[in-house]
């Protein structure tokens, strides 16, 4: 069910994608025969890219429609592009079957973004591109960036509204991995409008054909990585189904050690890597001999805690058997090791512990203190964040925990375990973030 402010905002963005295209019509109808061909040929072909969208996680889809709905816009900046913009994202979105609300979403934040990239493009000065005549590559550009402003905006606002977070938190967790792509889709961009101004659609479409069976290549190849994953996080869960009160800890641990991770300046690249890790840190127990530890209700025995302690030697050893996963095998050994050297399985101190292995070692404890148990209720935010303080420099990196507990980025952290807390005192179905990976990301059934 999609709540009553989500509407709200849906309306809105309905609404201003409306005004927009009104004051399109102001700076040119595009009605003749050149601008009306040039509109329903990328029309078609964005509505192609939307039709062979894939689904990405966190309920949104990946397409590059943006790249032919942006040359139309340089080819014929007027109301007749915007028009045939919404029309190839309403024929995508029925062929999808998507939910009334989200279709509308889709549709709308699609208009508006484009409406507002052909009212700066004119605002600026930009003409139709024409191989004639040399055009200044400004007024695109800042069209360019427009729209993805605009994109990524609704995109964000509208989960922000579901889910009650920060707006900017959000903008920026989805934005910054697909800054280097939007980057380079600019010369494709360009490209397809210079093509279609200087020869004929024929040759667009011909140059249309390569990128989207790359396009299908990467899909391919995304699904595949998808794939694994998941039969990653299903055995997983798997192994947590042992243990009542450890359900989807490992995908917390996994979203904490990302939260941790960018605190500590750890590159965007790895940040993915990490998370795995994390989400793989307890695969240990999956051996048969931590079963009836697992499902103890009380305390465990000496005996008992030293057979839990061979967990991560024991998961290691596994990872380290498939090649892509060997960067996680240290991370994952090392996980319960402490700063000031009393933990296990080496006792390894200081900077000697591996850095992913010391970030998972707060988000492991994180989702410890903040998951109730028999004899005490979840602690909260502030409480975990006291705890970490105090234990900075005997069980954590303190220069991790200084960062991570400053209020530049607790603050991510706390919406996470509020939130962490809540679904599993009282589960929804709210929206999480949507991460845009290089294309443009929408709302999904």
């Amino acid at each position: 069910m999609v709540d009553r402010q989500t509407k709200r905002f849906v309306g809105l963005v309905a609404a201003a994608a409306l005004v927009a295209a009104g004051l399109s019509a102001r700076v040119g109808l595009g009605f003749d025969e050149y601008s009306l061909q040039a509109a329903g040929f990328f029309a078609l072909l964005g509505a192609l890219a939307s039709v062979l969208a894939y689904n990405l996680p966190r309920d949104a889809a990946g397409n590059i429609s943006f790249i032919p709905l942006l040359s139309a816009a340089a080819i014929a900046p007027s109301l007749s592009v915007v028009l045939a913009c919404t029309l190839a994202v309403t024929l995508a979105e029925v062929m999808h079957r998507r939910e009334f609300v989200k279709a509308v979403f889709n549709i709308s934040q699609t208009s508006l973004a484009i409406a507002v990239a052909v009212l700066i493009y004119h605002a600026l000065g930009g003409t139709p591109l024409s191989p004639s005549q040399n055009q200044p590559i400004f007024p695109f550009m800042v069209a360019f960036t427009a729209f993805f402003i605009v994109n990524t905006a609704c995109v964000s606002g509208v989960i922000a509204v579901s889910q009650h977070q920060r707006f900017l938190g959000i903008w920026w967790q989805n934005t910054r991995g697909a800054l280097v792509y939007d980057f380079f889709a600019i010369p494709a961009v360009y490209g397809f409008a210079f093509v279609y101004a200087k020869f004929d659609a024929g040759w667009c479409a011909a140059l249309a054909l390569p990128l989207f069976g790359l396009r299908q290549l990467y899909k391919t190849n995304w699904q595949l990585e998808r794939i694994n994953e998941e039969l990653l996080q299903v055995m997983v869960a798997a192994i947590e189904a042992r243990d009542p009160y450890t359900s989807g800890h490992s995908q917390r641990v996994a979203e904490y050690a990302g939260i941790v991770a960018r605190s500590a300046g750890v590159g965007a690249r790895s940040v993915g890597r990490l998370a795995m890790a994390g989400l793989l840190h307890d695969i240990g127990k999956i051996y048969e001999e931590f079963a009836p530890i697992l499902r103890k209700p009380g305390r465990l025995t000496a005996e008992e805690f030293e057979i839990m302690k061979t967990h991560s030697e024991k998961g290691a050893r596994l990872v380290a058997k498939v090649s892509q996963l060997r960067d996680l095998v240290g991370p994952i050994r090392s996980h319960h090791e402490a700063w000031d050297g009393s933990g296990y399985p080496d006792g390894l101190q200081g900077s000697a512990i591996p850095l992913w292995a010391r970030v998972i070692a707060f988000a492991d404890t994180i989702d410890a203190m903040t998951t109730d148990r028999p004899y005490r209720e979840a602690l909260d935010a502030d409480t975990v964040r006291a705890e970490l303080v105090r234990e900075s420099g005997t069980q954590f990196d303190p220069v991790i925990a200084r960062r991570l507990t400053s209020d530049e980025h607790w603050s991510e952290m706390a919406v996470a375990i509020s939130r962490n807390i809540a679904s599993r005192r009282s589960p929804t179905h709210a929206i999480p973030a949507v991460r845009l990976v290089g294309e443009r990301a929408q709302a999904r059934a």
